[in-house]
C-alpha cells in the first residue's frame, strides 16, 4: 500500500510493517506491530488514510488495529471477530469496516473501537472501498459479493459470480518446487477486489486462476482475464492507460488490457510469495519476500 506520507510503499509481514522509499527503493524503516501470524505470511491486507495519517494492521491473532502513521502510536484496538481479520478500511473519520472468514462484516467507532454492527455473511476475503460513492464492497466464498453502505452496512446488492472452468496451463512439478506450491487446485473464492475507474464495475481477482469485471449492483460479467495458472491474489488498476494488474500464486504478475482480454505483459517473479501490487505514477509496485519490485507501465 502506498503510505499515508505518499513518499512510501508499505507491506507487512511476521509482526512488522517494511517501508520502502519511493525515491530510492530502499527499505528505510521497519515497525512493530501486535500482529501475530498463525501460518506463516499474513492474511491481512494493510490499510492507510492519508487525512489523518492512520494506518490499519492486524491485531493480535483475530483483532485490528488503527495508529498514527507519523509517530507509530497505537490509536485504538477492534476486537469481536471470531477468525482473523483479512481486510478493512477507514470509511470516514469516525468509521472503520472489517471483514474475516468468520463469516461476518462489522462496523467500529474508529475512536472508542465500539462494535456498532455486525453483518452476517458468508466467509469474507476481500474488500474494495469506494469513498466518492460511500460503498463498500466486500467478497468471499462461493462467488460471493456484497455491496453495502459504508456508513451503516447496509446492504445495496448481493449476488454471486458464476465461475468459469479456468485452463491454464497445468504448472510442472519442477515448477511447483520452484514456488513452494504444494496444492494447485482451483475453487470458487474471491480474493480481491478493486474498483474500475468508472466507479460501476468492480474488478475481482479469484481462486479458480481468473480475474474477472462485472457490474457492481447487479454481478453481470463483462469480462473475463485468463492465463494464470494458480489463484489471483492481488489486484491493481492503472487508470491512465487502461491497464489491469494481477498476481497470482503461480509466481507471475500480469498486465491487462482493461478494454479486450490482450496479455500485454507477464513478469516472472520466481516464487509465490506475494505480498501486494500497488500501481503509483505509472509505476507497478510488487512486494515480495521483505522485497520491492518496480516495473513502468509506460
Amino acid at each position: 500500500m502506498l503510505w499515508p506520507d505518499g513518499r512510501h510503499i508499505a507491506a507487512n509481514g511476521r509482526g512488522r510493517i517494511f517501508l520502502w522509499s519511493l525515491a530510492t527503493g530502499e527499505c528505510t524503516r521497519v515497525l512493530k506491530t501486535g500482529a501475530i501470524c498463525r501460518n506463516g505470511e499474513p492474511w491481512f491486507r494493510l490499510a492507510g488514510e492519508a487525512g489523518l495519517g492512520r494506518v490499519l494492521e492486524a491485531y493480535k491473532i483475530r483483532g485490528l488495529a488503527i495508529w498514527d502513521s507519523k509517530d507509530w502510536r497505537r490509536m485504538q484496538t477492534f476486537e469481536g471477530h471470531g477468525e482473523e481479520v483479512q481486510a478493512a478500511a477507514v470509511v470516514s473519520e469516525d468509521r472503520v469496516v472489517s471483514i474475516s472468514a468468520d463469516s461476518s462484516a462489522r462496523l467500529w467507532d474508529a475512536w472508542t473501537g465500539e462494535n456498532l454492527r455486525t453483518l452476517e455473511t458468508g466467509p469474507l476475503y476481500a474488500l474494495a472501498h469506494a469513498p466518492a460513492q460511500g460503498l463498500v464492497a466486500v467478497g468471499g466464498s462461493n462467488g460471493a459479493v456484497h455491496l453495502l453502505e459504508s456508513l451503516t452496512l447496509n446492504v445495496r446488492a448481493l449476488f454471486h459470480l458464476r465461475m468459469a472452468t479456468a485452463r491454464p496451463e497445468p504448472l510442472g512439478a519442477e515448477r511447483k518446487n520452484q514456488l513452494g506450491i504444494v496444492r494447485n487446485h482451483p475453487s470458487n473464492t474471491l480474493r480481491a477486489l478493486a474498483w474500475h475507474p468508472d466507479g460501476e464495475h468492480l474488478l475481482c481477482g479469484s481462486w479458480d486462476f481468473v480475474a474477472r469485471m462485472f457490474h457492481s449492483r447487479t454481478g453481470r460479467v463483462v469480462r473475463q482475464w485468463q492465463g494464470h495458472a494458480d489463484g489471483v491474489d492481488f489486484v491493481a488498476v492503472e487508470p491512465s492507460r487502461g491497464l489491469l494488474c494481477t498476481g497470482s500464486s503461480d509466481g507471475t504478475v500480469r498486465v491487462w488490457s482493461l478494454d479486450s482480454t490482450e496479455c500485454l505483459a507477464v513478469h516472472d517473479l520466481g516464487h509465490a510469495d506475494l505480498g501486494g501490487l500497488l500501481v503509483h505514477d505509472r509505476t507497478l509496485y510488487v512486494t515480495c519476500q521483505r522485497e520491492l519490485l518496480s516495473v513502468p507501465l509506460d
